[in-house]
This record gives structure tokens, sequence and C-alpha cells, in this order.
């Protein structure tokens, strides 16, 4: 019944849209776009789409690619099948350091967030997640009501 519904409506819209006819383009849209096209012909090369670079730098672009693919797959490599995996830290030990800084930048990210959510209490903290709650009800109920209220096919549709 649905689908029967649903092809009725598309032919009769297709129909409509069919009778409207062709809208003629603004006066400038076509100056607007040539306008664009040339500025965007103008921009230099490394704000250009990839494969309008020249061809020289595709193929050196795609060389250091592979390198750099290379060298984390060789690193890797190295960590997983070294018989000491230390040895392999320590020759890596500026990556671990940039590591721990991160570590660190996190950890103080979390102590400020346990801090103001210690120092909001717990009724603010209960009321915040009933607002939210509520919120998140309203929006899906009113989803709700607007899928029914599109997909009800007792009303009829003039166009």
């Amino acid at each position: 019944m649905n689908s029967n519904h649903e092809q009725k409506l598309e032919r009769r819209i297709t129909r409509e849209l069919k009778s409207l006819g062709d809208r003629p383009a603004p006066a400038g849209l076509a100056a607007r776009i040539l306008r664009a096209v040339e500025e965007r012909q103008h921009l230099p090369w490394y704000r250009r789409a990839w494969t309008t670079w020249p061809m020289a730098l595709q193929v050196a672009s795609v060389i250091v690619l592979v390198a750099g693919f290379a060298g984390i797959c060789w690193l890797g490599g190295g960590v997983s099948q070294s018989a000491s995996a230390t040895m392999e830290a320590q020759k890596h030990s500026s990556w671990f350091a940039q590591l721990g800084s991160l570590w660190n930048l996190l950890r103080v990210f979390g102590e400020a967030v346990v801090a103001v959510v210690s120092h909001l209490g717990k009724g603010t903290l209960i009321a915040i997640g009933l607002l939210l709650a509520t919120a998140y009800a309203a929006c899906v109920g009113l989803g709700t009501a607007y899928v029914r209220f599109a997909m009800n096919t007792t009303r009829r549709i003039d166009l």
C-alpha cells in the first residue's frame, strides 16, 4: 500500500515538475562562473588539485609518500622483530618523549575536568543531566512526530 502511494506521488510530482518548464539563469551567472574558472586557472600549482600539478612534482610527491610509508613500515617491523625492544625504544626516544608530553597533556586535561566536575557539585550535574535527557527526548519526540506527519498516507497532497 505504501509503495503504491509513493509511486503515485512520484508520478504526480514528476508530471508537475515537467509542466513547469525551464527557468532562465540569472543575468550575471555566466559572467560569475567564467570569472571563477579563470581565477582557478591562475592559482599557484600547490593550491590546485593534485592531478593538475606539473608531472615532475606529481612524481616527486609520490616518491616522497612511498618513501615515508616504507620508512614507517621499516621502523614498525624493526620494533616488532627486534630481540630487544628497549634498544629500539632508545634509538627512537625522541618519539617516545613526544608521546610522553602528549600523555601529560591528556592527564592534566583529565584532572581539570575532574576538578570542574567536583566543584560544580552533584545537584548541578544532576540538573545538567536531566536537561540533556529532556532535550534528547524532545528531539526524538519531535522527530517522530515529523516523520509520522510526512509519511501519513491518509491525507491528500495537493500541489
